[in-house]
C-alpha cells in the first residue's frame, strides 16, 4: 500500500485553557472553591470531567441542574472576578511558544477557539507573553456560538471566517469535549497529555503528544486522509 502524502495543514487551531496556558490547575480550584459554596462537595477529578474544556455558559446549566437553583448573579460575579485573579499567576505551557513559531516558520496559519470569552482569551495570552502569537482577528470564542464544545461551532467559525476548508485545519485539544468538537468539525485532532488529563479523554485524537516541543512534529506526520470518525 503506497505511504500516504502528509496533510500540510493550512490553518491549526488551538484550544486555549490547557493547552496555550497552564490554567486548569488554577480553575479546578476555584470550581472547587464555587461547588464548595454551593454545599456540593467534589474531588479534583470529578471537577475536572465535569467541568473542564467546556463554555462557561454551559457549565452554569450544569451548576443549574445539581443545584436544583439558578445562580445569584453577585454571586456568579464575585466567582467570575476570583477566575481572573487567579490567572495572575498564569503561565504558558511549556514549550508552547516554539510550537507555535516553528508551525507557523512551516507555513501554518494558527489560531484560538476556546470556551473561554474574547476578553478572557486576551487577558490569558498578554498575561503569558503569548499575544504576539495570535492576531486579535484569529481568536474566537463559544461566546460567538449558538452552541460550545462538544459541538464543532466554534471550530467551524473559525475555518469558515478565517477561509481554510475544515480538512485542512488541524485542532489542538486537551480535554474530552475538544477532541469531539474537532472530530465533528471534519478535522484531524491532536490530543495534548498533561498530568491532569483523565484516561480515556483523549483515545478519539489522531494522535497524543505529552511534550509541546513534540508538536510541530506530530502536526507534520498526519496523513490528508485524516478527519472526523
Amino acid at each position: 500500500m503506497p505511504e500516504r502524502p502528509p496533510l500540510r495543514p493550512e490553518l491549526v487551531i488551538f484550544d486555549c485553557d490547557g493547552v496555550l496556558v497552564d490554567s486548569e490547575r488554577l480553575n479546578v480550584q476555584t470550581w472547587r472553591g464555587m461547588m464548595t459554596d454551593l454545599g456540593i462537595d467534589l474531588s479534583d477529578r470529578q471537577i475536572v470531567e465535569t467541568f473542564v474544556g467546556k463554555a462557561y455558559a454551559d457549565n452554569r446549566v450544569t451548576m443549574q441542574e445539581m443545584t436544583g437553583a439558578v445562580p445569584d448573579p453577585e454571586w456568579e460575579r464575585r466567582w467570575r472576578a476570583e477566575f481572573r485573579r487567579s490567572h495572575e499567576r498564569l503561565e504558558p505551557i511549556a514549550g508552547i511558544r516554539g510550537a507555535v513559531e516553528a508551525l507557523v516558520t512551516d507555513g501554518a496559519r494558527v489560531s484560538v477557539a476556546s470556551g473561554s470569552l474574547l476578553s478572557a482569551i486576551a487577558f490569558k495570552l498578554e498575561r503569558t507573553g503569548l499575544v504576539d502569537l495570535f492576531a486579535e482577528e484569529a481568536r474566537f470564542s463559544a461566546e460567538q456560538v449558538e452552541r460550545g464544545k462538544p459541538a464543532p461551532d466554534v471550530f467551524l467559525l473559525t475555518a469558515r471566517t478565517l477561509g481554510a476548508a475544515p480538512e485542512r485545519c488541524v485542532v489542538v485539544e486537551d480535554s474530552a469535549a475538544g477532541v469531539r468538537a474537532g472530530r465533528a468539525a471534519g478535522m484531524p485532532v491532536v490530543g495534548y497529555a498533561s498530568d491532569m488529563t483523565p484516561a480515556g479523554w483523549l483515545d478519539e485524537a489522531d494522535v497524543v503528544i505529552d511534550d509541546m516541543r513534540d508538536l510541530p512534529a506530530a502536526v507534520a506526520a498526519l496523513p490528508a486522509t485524516a478527519r472526523a470518525r
